[in-house]
């Protein structure tokens, strides 16, 4: 199969032509795909709902969970060669002819190997949900823990769509799900779910103030305003979305009126992102539209808790947004959107928008399905859609989960693995690993400055669109520039790690890194520390009561002190990336009414992950 590949001016200046305005040309470079799902072992056809891209053995290659209505869900583990092999039997997967809706792949016990909460019921109505602990590095299968996880089943609910986050910051991630009214009968609320630990998750939406009824579809999560605690959108296909802005102490409160992200009715889900890279939280919001001239939502964070609709401005079309999920596919560093179409009785094309900004701070869209690739199979009725780089050339592949509902028999279809070809766009991947955050990382942020000063951000999430579960690698495409120069990583436990000068068009693999400390600084005096990183890593204490910052690219990071540094004699850390200490401040009397400033170096014993240059503290000396 042939698609037709456009130059970087022939993109542009088809945007232009068809939006009647001007963009920035940097990096506007068309990509086209090709469908390997035969080819590849991939195909599974039937009555699709989300998907999860995720690693689930370890192996180092990203595997598929595909759900189905009324069918038996698919694990797919994928093989050296690239192709895939059905694990169901092997991994001992439940047998259970369900109404599964979609898939979250998280690491909820902290473990280090990602479990699996299934959604159910949609529109057939009211089934338990299904939770699966991944037991593959001690028995080799995973282990039905539904039964003894507290209120995590809901089985008096129509659960439609799903995503996990760590509201209350205390490293475990903890589960909200949305639900559907109409299939129980009448408006419901949605279920905000804590994790108490050992797979027991409780039920917190009342006291949390998750009590707002409606006929949910599909959510998404991020720290909108960035506080430091995650907030949730909620589509509502009958009246107002929610925006649930989280209070930081437990309580939500819907602002979506005053965001100006409410927008009623017909609305499927949406997308928290960052489209214009400016650091804040945009909204893709999807819009199950038949007729009339509405089109799909897009939204700008202006940064004061409220959005501005750019809809018409960014030349957004209206179609029967289902599937629908966000990612950079050709690797200009702006998220894209992928919009699955269809109707139970109906076929149609499905829609990827690339999305630019514009000069006058807006943005813009255009509709690259046709010229991708992504319409080789003709029209569809498309759900799922996970993103992530298969074959691990640095540019992100499509999973695309298909078919209509099994109560429509002849809506059953085969789905597609849209492998990218690629282009001439620069790219880096990371992987961040959690150590004191979740170990699945969710809710980091992370900006890569280019050598050229652009800034490109990325959130990693579990559970957006139509309930999908994204590669855990975050792909940054760098346009034409082919350095980062900054490389920044904010983490859910409020650590924060720099790199300078992080390689491009490689993979790279950090873990949370950084120490914590308690105590009363003093002259002579021994304070406790909790350091924490690579496992099994070192970690060498350095400190001077001088102030000064220095960018030092031999060491990839910043020394955030200045005149004489001593250095401490290097200690362990342990299998687990931690180890309690202590340091003893040293017993000079010069030191009295002055600040130390302590910081650390972790290095990798095996060489492989970046050193990194931790934060710094400053011990104020009496």
């Amino acid at each position: 199969m042939s698609h037709l590949l456009l130059t970087s001016t022939v993109v542009s200046a088809l945007l232009s032509s068809a939006l009647s305005a001007q963009i920035d040309e940097r990096g506007a470079l068309q990509i086209t795909y090709q469908d390997e799902a035969a080819a590849r072992n991939a195909l599974v056809p039937g009555y699709g709902r989300g998907t999860a891209m995720v690693d689930l053995d370890n192996d180092g290659r990203l595997d598929l969970i595909v759900t189905m209505s009324e069918m038996q869900d698919t694990f797919l583990r994928q093989k050296a060669d690239g192709t895939f092999e059905n694990m169901n039997v092997a991994w001992g997967i439940p047998a259970t002819l369900d109404r599964g809706w979609g898939v979250l792949a998280a690491d909820f016990d902290n473990d280090g190997d990602r479990d699996v909460y299934f959604p159910t019921g949609g529109f057939s109505g009211a089934q338990a949900n299904t939770i699966l602990r991944n037991d593959l590095n001690t028995t080799g299968t995973f282990t039905d823990m539904t039964a003894n996880s507290g209120d995590a089943p809901l089985d008096t609910f129509a659960t439609f769509g799903g995503t996990v986050l760590d509201y209350d910051n205390d490293g475990d991630l903890d589960i909200f799900v949305s639900n559907n009214g109409v299939a129980v009968g009448g408006p419901v609320h949605n279920i905000l779910l804590r994790n108490d630990g050992n797979f027991v998750f409780t039920d917190v939406s009342a006291a949390a103030g998750i009590t707002h009824l409606g006929d949910y579809r599909h959510c998404s999560s991020g720290d909108v305003d960035n506080d430091g605690f995650v907030d949730i959108f909620v589509g509502n296909y009958v009246g107002g979305n929610l925006l649930y802005h989280n209070n930081g102490d437990g309580t939500f409160t819907d602002t979506a009126i005053f965001s100006g992200v409410a927008d009623p009715n017909k609305n499927f889900g949406g997308v928290l992102i960052d489209f214009n890279n400016d650091g804040w939280l945009d909204l893709f919001g999807a819009r199950y539209q038949f007729t009339g001239n509405y089109p799909s939502g897009l939204y700008i964070n202006n940064g004061d808790g409220t959005f501005r609709d750019v809809r018409r401005a960014a030349r957004m079309t209206r179609q029967q947004d289902m599937g629908h999920n966000c990612s950079d596919l050709n690797a200009d560093g702006y998220p894209d959107i992928y919009i699955g179409t269809g109707h139970p009785n109906v076929k149609d094309l499905d829609v990827i928008k690339l999305i630019r900004p514009t000069p006058s701070g807006g943005l813009m869209s255009l509709n690259i399905g046709a010229t991708s690739g992504l319409h080789a199979l003709g029209e569809t009725r498309s759900h799922g859609a996970a993103f992530g780089d298969i074959n691990r050339d640095g540019y992100n592949d499509i999973y695309v989960n298909n078919g209509g509902p099994a109560f429509v028999p002849s809506s059953w279809q085969e789905n597609s693995l849209f492998i990218s070809d690629g282009n001439a766009n620069n790219w880096i991947q990371v992987e961040p690993i959690g150590v004191i955050s979740n170990k699945s990382a969710v809710g980091v942020r992370m900006m890569a400055l280019t050598g050229d000063d652009v800034k490109v951000f990325r959130l990693n999430t579990v559970g957006r669109g139509f309930c999908n579960t994204d590669s855990p690698i975050a792909h940054f495409g760098l346009g034409p520039a082919n350095r980062v120069q900054d490389f920044v990583m904010r983490w859910p436990s409020g650590i924060e790690q720099t790199y300078l000068d992080l390689p491009t068009l490689e993979a790279h693999k950090i873990y949370e890194t950084g120490f914590t400390w308690s105590g009363t600084p003093a002259v002579g005096a021994t304070i406790n520390l909790e350091a924490f990183g690579v496992p099994n890593g070192t970690v060498t204490l350095f400190h001077s009561d001088v102030a000064g910052v220095t960018r030092d690219r031999a060491q990839g990071g910043t020394v955030r002190m200045g005149g004489t540094i001593t250095f401490e004699p290097p200690f362990a850390l342990g299998a687990d990336g931690k180890v309690s200490t202590t340091f003893t401040i040293p017993n000079d009397p010069n030191l009295s009414g002055k600040t130390l400033y302590l910081q650390a170096k972790v290095e990798d014993s095996a060489g492989v992950h970046p050193l990194t240059l931790t934060h710094n503290v400053e011990l104020v000396i009496p």
